[in-house]
């Protein structure tokens, strides 16, 4: 047995430890503070180091302060490049915190400087320092960039001391835009200052102009009084809908646009750009222009109040600066109609439509640029019957006006330029104006003297007693006003009887007024002379002085007209002494559609007096073709003199427009008054022959000549009875145009085919069947009973067939069965036999008994359906297709689908319930997808969870929280 002495063990291991304390108190002893309770009475603590070089002070400063002041340090590492990234009007810098030439920051680190320069060489210094970063570590700062230019950004290290490293790589950046300017046109609105963010003393003095106040922001008592003067009103600034009273009476009568306003016009259609320049000058208004280049509809934003019962007159002065190599643009000038919410259009139709308008100035007729300045004129009173369609313009004459749809409660101006054009085709429009000419709107008291003309004066307001004896000249007498109740029996003898019609086209027929000055401009040698006139104050001077002899012509205005139409043409003229040239004239120049110069009607002298005013007169037929007319002055090979015109006329002549119906009776008519010379050729038709009234003394002998008689004009009446007899009836002149209808009335016609014709084109009606043919081989034939075995059509039923243009092939309509059974078949063509079974088959489309069908049938069989596509009340049914193909978007009420956006928690399971999708069927099938590039790894699983009608839960998993987009499907099936 063996035994320890524990005793000696234990008093080892004391003193062990006895001589380990004194050893560790002994090396805390050594390293003991020897400035323990020491310390610095006024002054610093010099720092050395081992080589005894100064290195600092620690303690009070030479300033006063009391700090840790390094001297003779070693400048900073450079910095590694910073990252740059553009922001909204700055730039996103940031330092990683590390460091090119070192391992870690130096421990006497103080910042890194952000600079910022214009080139990838600059120099750092104060100017370019526009930031610190201050963290060891790294760290961002965003900085404003005043400019978007490129600049280049470089990193400086500082330590304690202030002493700069070495700058870092300059890194490329640009500060970003959110728009072309940095503040938009009205980017701030009401919405983004605060109430009452605006106060009296932000706003500076005159800073508030008429631009900056709203709409209705000035109310009435905030208004001193007497405070708006005429001064203070801006031009246009007062609309029509802002008058009341007599003043909303009087602007509703005429509405005048010069364009000096370049918000008052809108775009209805078209594709052509158009401008309004209000501070044009020269334009015949003295105001602004409105210009176009290619299609353009336009309308002024102003509502005028259309009252059934006032006249309104449309007035339009424009021109063509240029045209396209087709020829000369068409225009529609005149009026579209607004419903009564003052905004839904309503044209011809009733529709709210931007085409279809009150074109009553032009509708569709053509301006060219030869034909300079042109004035276009058109009325509109009243509305059309309920439920009918106004008529088409244009209404150039005041006594027809046209109608608008009887839903139109305002009018806008409008002008359809260059119409179908593109941009090489240019208009320009100086003024528009529409007046009403309405009667009781001014009396007495607010007429001058001389400022009442024929157009201020009411009907029957002048009677006998007010006019002064020869003021009533041809002209101021308006169609059919005299009758034969006004005529003094004898009282029209031969030379009183010239037969025109029509009113004078001319808006300014004595050549006064700013319209003419507009038409003579780029005329050189024509100018407005308002020293010389005849019984007028002005006339149109043409310079005729030339070396060679030459035409100078003189446009007044262009018409539309059509082959047939006559016009009655006038002017006076005076010549100098020493004029020389062949002839002086009116002329109309003929023109077709594309402006192609067909003629001309030419009313002139080639032996004009000099030195004394005369006229000319008489009347032009336009040719075959004509669509328009251009109505000229001219002066022909003209090489010395003046020559003045005054006082023209362009009357459209329309038959018996200045004399009424049977108003010319026996005793107004002098005896022999009435010669062959006086009747112009078909002037006279029945109409205007009363009862008897012309007599055998009333007729020179053979005055009446067959030319004399206008067509139809000899009536049943005008013959005596008995006169025609058999020898006066032309072979074959008695056709079945000729026969009264009641001739045939009750008489059947029974025997051979009737035909419209014996061969060619024709409608024959043969037996039971009625067939059009077009002469060579086509056909259509109806038949209530017919069958053709070829065809399938075995049982005889009611067809309408049509033969193929080389009679060769045939398509019908079918009507079969009976009752509720009843079908309608519309059959194609038959085809080409198919390649599989060598049967010809045709396209058959059936509806009726509650079904729709169409179907690939055989011809022969009328069955043997290869195809078919079925509908009923219920159902639909593909039959025979090996491919169905759906050209654009497959939509149906059992498929639903969508994406949604889930930002997963890491390794977690995240979800997204989509609900309120309502998808047909009973059971429903889902399918899920993620859009990613990383499946199986990041996204490591996609899922679904409770697929119902309504909706499903969408389950995904992701390694990090990237927000990660799902697409999904529910089917729903039976």
């Amino acid at each position: 047995m063996t035994s320890f002495n524990l005793n000696a063990r234990e008093k080892s291991k004391d003193f062990a430890r006895y001589f380990k304390e004194i050893e560790d108190r002994l090396a805390a002893l050594e390293r003991g503070n020897q400035l323990n309770n020491a310390s610095i009475e006024g002054g610093s603590l010099d720092i050395y180091d081992e080589e005894g070089l100064y290195r600092g002070s620690f303690g009070l400063q030479p300033d006063g302060g009391v700090a840790l002041a390094p001297v003779n340090t070693t400048p900073p590492p450079t910095p590694t490049a910073p990252t740059v990234a553009s922001e909204l009007a700055g730039l996103s810098i940031a330092w990683d915190g590390r460091w090119d030439d070192a391992e870690e920051a130096p421990s006497d680190f103080a910042q890194v400087q952000v600079h910022v320069g214009a080139a990838a060489d600059y120099t750092p210094d104060l100017s370019t320092q526009i930031a610190t970063i201050t963290a060891p570590l790294g760290g961002s700062v965003t900085v404003h960039i005043p400019t978007y230019d490129v600049v280049w950004v470089r990193l400086v290290a500082q330590n304690t001391a202030a002493l700069d490293g070495d700058p870092s790589a300059a890194v490329r950046g640009q500060a970003r835009q959110a728009v072309p300017q940095d503040l938009i046109d009205s980017i701030i609105t009401d919405v983004k200052l605060a109430e009452s963010a605006v106060t009296q003393a932000k706003i500076a003095l005159g800073a508030v102009g008429a631009a900056a106040l709203a709409d209705g922001a000035v109310l009435a008592e905030k208004l001193a009084k007497n405070s708006v003067t005429q001064a203070a009103l801006a031009a246009g600034s007062v609309s029509l809908n802002a008058l009341t009273g007599p003043l909303a009476d009087s602007s509703s009568q005429r509405y005048v646009d010069t364009f000096r306003d370049a918000t008052a016009w809108e775009r209805l259609s078209g594709t052509g750009t158009w401008t309004i320049n209000p501070d044009t000058t020269g334009t015949p208004s003295g105001g602004g222009l409105l210009t176009a280049a290619g299609d353009a509809q336009l309308a002024g934003k102003a509502l005028i109040v259309h009252d059934t019962d006032t006249l309104y007159r449309v007035m339009i002065r424009m021109r063509a600066t240029a045209q396209d190599a087709t020829g000369p643009a068409a225009v529609y000038l005149g009026a579209v109609g607004i419903a009564d919410d003052g905004v839904t259009l309503v044209n011809r139709a009733g529709a709210a439509s931007t085409s279809m308008h009150y074109y009553a100035a032009a509708n569709g007729g053509t301006l060219a640029t030869a034909d300079g300045w042109r004035v276009y004129v058109g009325y509109i009173q009243g509305r059309a019957a309920t439920g009918a369609t106004a008529p088409a313009g244009p209404q150039t004459d005041p006594r027809l006006p046209g109608t608008t749809h009887a839903d139109v409660r305002y009018l806008r101006p409008t002008a359809w330029l260059n119409f179908g054009k593109a941009a090489t085709s240019v208009m320009e429009v100086d003024c528009f104006t529409i007046e009403s000419l309405r009667t009781g709107v001014v009396n007495s008291t607010n007429l001058v003297t001389g400022s009442v003309t024929a157009a201020a004066l009411a009907a029957d307001s002048v009677i006998a007693g007010k006019v002064a004896a020869d003021a009533i000249t041809g002209r101021e007498i308006a169609a059919n006003s005299v009758t034969s109740q006004e005529i003094a029996a004898g009282s029209i003898t031969a030379e009183k009887l010239t037969i025109v019609g029509g009113s004078n086209v001319l808006p300014d027929p004595s050549f006064e007024g700013s319209v003419t000055a507009a038409l003579l401009l780029g005329l050189t040698y024509a100018t407005q002379d308002k020293t010389k006139g005849n019984g007028s104050t002005a006339s149109i001077k043409v310079d005729s002085r030339s070396t060679v002899a030459t035409y100078r012509d003189v446009p007044l205005t262009l018409l539309p007209v059509l082959a047939g139409d006559q016009l009655h043409l006038a002017v006076d003229y005076y010549l100098s002494a020493d004029w020389a040239g062949a002839s002086l004239n009116i002329m109309a120049r003929w023109e077709d559609a594309a402006g192609t110069i067909l003629g001309y009607g030419v009313i002139g002298t080639s032996t004009p007096i000099r030195e004394g005013w005369a006229r000319l007169a008489s009347t032009t037929t336009a040719p075959a073709n004509t669509t328009q007319a251009s109505i000229r002055l001219q002066v022909a090979q003209v090489t010395a003199g003046d020559a003045w015109f005054d006082n023209a006329a362009v009357r459209p002549v329309v038959p018996g427009v200045q004399i009424a119906d049977g108003s010319i009776t026996a005793p107004k008519i002098v005896t022999g008054a009435v010669t062959a010379d006086k009747i112009l050729a078909l002037a006279v038709t029945a109409e205007k022959i009363a009862s008897l009234a012309v007599t055998t003394d009333k007729l020179n002998a053979l005055a009446v000549t067959a030319d004399k008689l206008a067509v139809n004009s000899v009536t049943a009446t005008k013959i005596a009875a008995g006169s025609i007899e058999a020898t006066h009836i032309k072979v074959g002149a008695i056709t079945a145009e000729k026969l009264d209808a009641e001739a045939i009335n009750g008489k059947i016609i029974t025997g051979a085919t009737i035909q419209t014709a014996a061969s060619g084109r024709r409608v024959v009606l043969s037996g039971q069947r009625l067939t059009a043919l077009d002469g060579v081989n086509q056909s259509v034939f109806l038949d209530p009973d017919y069958s053709n075995s070829f065809l399938a059509i075995r049982n005889p039923v009611p067809s309408l067939v049509f033969t193929s243009q080389d009679g060769t092939n045939e398509a019908f309509i079918q009507a079969t069965g009976t009752g509720s059974t009843a079908v309608l078949r519309l059959n194609g063509g038959a085809g080409t036999p198919d390649i599989d079974d060598n049967r010809t088959r045709r396209w058959r489309t059936s509806m009726g008994n509650g079904e729709w069908a169409t179907e690939y049938v055989d011809v022969l069989l009328g069955s043997n359906v290869r195809n078919r596509l079925q509908l009923t009340r219920d159902e639909a049914y593909f039959v025979g297709f090996d491919i169905v193909r759906v050209a654009r978007v497959l939509r149906a009420g059992n498929i639903r689908t969508g994406t949604v956006a889930i930002t997963p928690t890491p390794n977690v399971p995240t979800s997204v319930t989509v609900s309120g999708l309502g998808v047909a069927g009973t059971t429903y099938k889902a399918f899920v997808s993620a859009n990613t590039a990383v499946p199986g790894t990041t996204v490591q699983g996609v899922g679904f969870t409770g697929v119902s009608d309504q909706g499903l839960t969408i389950w995904v998993t992701r390694t990090n929280n990237t927000t990660t987009t799902i697409d999904y499907m529910i089917v729903g099936e039976d």
